[in-house]
């Protein structure tokens, strides 16, 4: 029918790999109104072709997280503020409100989660529970404190928090600086049952289980359709490695896009890195995603190289990223309301296409002063077998014009899908909230099945004189 049946409140979404993926094309459907006015954007930006973004809002200080309810309600994360809720109508004009304010034990970080009737906020050192119902538009009240002890010595942190459908949250503390001496309490990620949660809320020090060690996660994590959840590992700024060419920064440290599927496993850090491209520096490159060690822990007495390339010891990267994009978040995008279409015909929805259903898509902070990064980017994957291809350029959705010179900066650092299937972003540096859209054409769908009709009559006039040839 070309759709699956998916996760526990088994949703139906686009079968990526369908003839025929299920979408929704009648012009009824589809938000086509535009707002009332346009918010003018900080500085001019690029979409892909066949899409088209505009600013949402622009008068949130350090919007970071984003969560989108049932109700196509979204509540966004004002790093250091509070949290705010924005009530969007159908043509995007929006009613900005703030409904959770610094009264928490420290303030508002970056993680954000809905899971059942509440939302998860987290500061540095806690994770707390308020009530909540989808669409809300009123101050959130009575927060408990679900879990304390995340980072009780790094008031800077932002710990994020995912809840997977079966009320597993996963929270990671990540590291600060490099130790030669490490501290095996740091560069983890944790597991609570949030379905039953103790009274007096859980510690993290001591409980919880330890589901990924290794890491050095940072912004937003992400569960597939299979509620495997993924995350951005930061890789180690620089460093000096004589015997491969020095400082390998530029072109040869890889930033990380980590799949955490199987419980207990190492992700190497803080004893080993990611090669992107180390041709220039060295003859002994390996190549895109091979494994090196950190020379503050290479000695006489064990090869760490040789270590980090083993794969029970050190996972390595599902996706490597190019240096200096400063990767911040990950969503994997679940077909709603997708499109299906190409350059000529436009698109049967607003929403994302269907064959980037259960694939990631990442966005890139960039650095100010600095021209990488400020883009959301699509991974390509395989249909089939679920994984990242490593061989195909990853497609540019949004991106900032120009270099970024200065502050202010277009600077993605966190993404969602609303229940149309427009992409939302959040911008720190600039506060801005942006919303991407394909390009609706009520005439895709029967242009589309046009097009299918005369290539399959071409291919049987081709067979009928191929056989007549053979008569």
């Amino acid at each position: 029918m070309g759709g699956l049946r998916v996760g526990k409140a088994n949703a139906l979404v686009p079968d990526a790999s369908a003839e025929h993926p299920l979408v929704l094309s009648d012009p009824e459907q589809q938000p086509l109104c535009v707002p009332d006015a346009y918010l003018e954007a900080s500085a001019p930006f690029n979409v892909m072709q066949g899409y088209e973004a505009y600013v949402l809002a622009n008068s949130i200080k350090n919007p970071r997280k984003i969560a989108i309810d049932r109700s196509n309600h979204i509540l966004v994360v004002a790093g250091g503020e509070g949290v705010y809720s924005i009530r969007m109508d159908k043509c995007g004009n929006t009613d900005i409100k703030k409904i959770l304010g610094n009264e928490l034990d420290q303030p508002v970080a970056h993680g954000l989660a809905l899971f059942g009737h509440s939302v998860y906020v987290a500061t540095a050192n806690s994770v707390y529970q308020f009530a909540y119902s989808d669409g809300q538009h009123s101050e959130l009240k009575n927060g408990v404190k679900v879990l304390t002890n995340i980072n009780p010595s790094n008031p800077n942190a932002q710990p994020d928090v995912a809840i997977d459908p079966f009320g597993h949250a996963y929270v990671p503390r990540s590291a600060v600086g490099l130790q030669s001496d490490v501290d095996p309490r740091q560069a983890i990620i944790k597991k609570f049952n949030f379905r039953a949660v103790p009274e007096g809320g859980y510690d993290f020090e001591t409980d919880g289980q330890i589901h990924a060690f290794g890491t050095n996660s940072v912004g937003s994590m992400a569960f597939d359709a299979q509620a495997r959840l993924w995350g951005i590992d930061a890789p180690f700024e620089s460093f000096q490695r004589a015997d491969i060419g020095g400082d390998v920064s530029q072109t040869g440290l890889a930033e990380e896009v980590n799949l955490y599927e199987f419980p207990q496993h190492n992700y190497g850090y803080p004893y080993c890195f990611t090669e992107y491209n180390m041709e220039s520096y060295t003859p002994r490159f390996k190549g895109l995603g091979a494994q090196w060690a950190h020379p503050a822990f290479m000695n006489d007495s064990v090869d760490m190289d040789s270590y980090c390339q083993q794969e029970e010891r050190n996972r390595r990267p599902a996706v490597p990223l190019a240096p200096g994009v400063h990767a911040h978040s990950i969503y994997f995008y679940m077909g709603t309301f997708c499109s299906v279409g190409d350059l000529e015909t436009l698109a049967t929805s607003v929403g994302l296409p269907c064959n980037w259903t259960d694939t990631p898509i990442v966005a890139y902070h960039g650095v100010s002063g600095q021209s990488q990064g400020h883009s959301v980017v699509h991974l390509p994957f395989d249909d089939l077998g679920h994984v990242s291809r490593w061989d195909k350029p990853e497609e540019v959705i949004f991106a900032a014009a120009s270099p970024c010179t200065g502050a202010g900066c277009i600077s993605p650092i966190d993404i969602a899908v609303d229940g149309y299937g427009r992409l939302i972003i959040s911008s720190d540096e600039s506060n801005e909230i942006f919303l991407v859209h394909r390009i609706y054409n009520e005439l895709a769908a029967q242009m589309l099945t046009d097009k299918d009709n005369k290539k399959e009559a071409l291919k049987e006039a081709a067979e009928e004189a191929l056989e007549g040839d053979d008569n």
